[in-house]
């Protein structure tokens, strides 16, 4: 896997604009630090900021980025758009303001052009942000598990309904249904979300209203 350089830009409710940076190997999720070229040294957001509230971002690659989002205590705090170089063109608004605290960090999952991981973010009623992700196979039904816990959407987010949703997939006429559709326990379809292809164009979190309940799942039908 190749190395390439992954930055940013957070941006808080005061003006203040934190500049992000760092070489960042492909295929490996990892932590995004503060530019070197405009703060004394690579730091985590939590420690270089702490106490500011972030409102916005955006974290470019150069081919893939599959997700990016802030860390805090093991749990997913934030979810922050991502695009392709040369394809951002909105800092987009978080999900909601965001105070950071020290220990805070942004990860950040890059991929090669040819790597076909999808991923789908999410934004909940309750205030939750979680992120789901498969590399599909073949032909099949790919079913996105939670990227912590590797739980289905029903088991982590079961009586919530999510109301802010992304996904991106670079598998194009290779998906057979509407993007990701959510179905429940009998397999009915009660809410879907719409692939960006980030190599084309950049994901933005579009407003849902999907229920979540036990044994919902996150899935896609591949023909290939």
């Amino acid at each position: 896997m190749a190395t390439n350089t992954v930055n940013g830009v957070l941006v808080c409710s005061d003006g203040t604009n934190i500049p992000l940076k760092a070489e960042i190997a492909e295929g490996t999720e990892s932590d995004l630090t503060t530019d070197t070229a405009y703060t004394v040294s690579a730091q985590q957001i939590g420690d270089y900021a702490p106490g500011k509230t972030v409102v916005s971002g955006i974290v470019l690659a150069d081919n893939i980025c599959s997700y990016a989002y802030i860390l805090r205590q093991g749990l997913v705090a934030a979810i922050i758009p991502v695009a392709k170089k040369g394809l951002s063109n909105f800092q987009d608004a978080l999900c909601a303001p965001i105070r950071l605290q020290a220990g805070d960090k942004v990860r950040v999952m890059t991929n090669t052009n040819s790597d076909r991981e999808a991923s789908l973010c999410v934004y909940t009623s309750a205030g939750q942000s979680r992120i789901f992700v498969v590399t599909p196979s073949g032909a099949n039904t790919n079913e996105l598990l939670d990227l912590q816990t590797s739980n289905s959407i029903g088991d982590t987010l079961q009586g919530q309904r999510i109301i802010k949703a992304f996904a991106q997939s670079v598998d194009g006429t290779k998906v057979e249904t509407p993007g990701v559709v959510v179905v429940d326990n009998l397999g009915n379809v009660v809410g879907s979300v719409g692939f960006a292809d980030i190599q084309t164009q950049q994901p933005q979190f579009t407003g849902k209203s999907i229920p979540i309940a036990l044994n919902y799942k996150a899935q896609f039908l591949t023909n290939a």
